[in-house]
């Protein structure tokens, strides 16, 4: 089966201070090491954000249809120019989720609208496979002002699945870097 990777990058990094996906973590900057990831398992990738410098990573760049929507905007764009059915989606400030974690949930690939990974501290919604039938639904949350993303798993038929054994082994797997902090804490 053929999937799409979709990179979140397009998020205003506040906290961060700084454009997140240009952050060097651990010697690779962060877009580059979600390209890396994904290359194994995605053919293609787009990279979601507003900022076109992310096509010098070799990527197409996709820019929100509508702004300030949140990752919800986001997907949505991503998910209409995407030519697979399923897309895995990713944030870039994620560096730990893991090729095996990739693979694992695109075997449970099933009938719904979207597959969502879910441990002991809640839902991953922005690690995550999306159907491109999700589309519609999506587009009504925007549309209706409502754009989080846990609303939007909820309206949908969203298959949720369990990944907790996958966090006991590696329990940095769904870490977000969001803050200078964040870096140093994480050698």
């Amino acid at each position: 089966m053929e999937v799409t990777g979709i990179i979140l990058a397009g998020g205003k990094s506040k906290r961060m201070g700084a454009d997140k996906a240009l952050i060097r973590f651990r010697g690779e900057i962060l877009i580059q090491h979600a390209i890396n990831l994904l290359q194994p398992v995605c053919k293609p990738i787009l990279v979601s954000s507003n900022n076109q410098g992310h096509e010098k990573f070799g990527c197409p760049v996709v820019p929100d249809e509508i702004l300030n929507c949140g990752p919800l905007g986001g997907i949505y764009s991503a998910l209409k120019r995407s030519t697979t059915d399923w897309n895995f989606v990713i944030s870039i400030d994620c560096p730990f989720v893991t090729e095996e974690l990739v693979h694992f949930l695109s075997s449970e690939i099933g009938e719904s609208d979207c597959l969502i990974p879910k441990h002991s501290s809640g839902l991953e919604p922005l690690v995550a496979f999306y159907h491109k039938k999700s589309i519609a639904k999506m587009e009504a949350s925007i549309m209706g002002g409502d754009f989080k993303m846990h609303n939007f798993i909820e309206k949908a038929d969203s298959r949720i699945i369990d990944v907790q054994d996958y966090v006991v082994r590696n329990p940095l797997l769904f870490k977000n870097l969001n803050s200078q902090e964040d870096l140093l804490a994480c050698p």
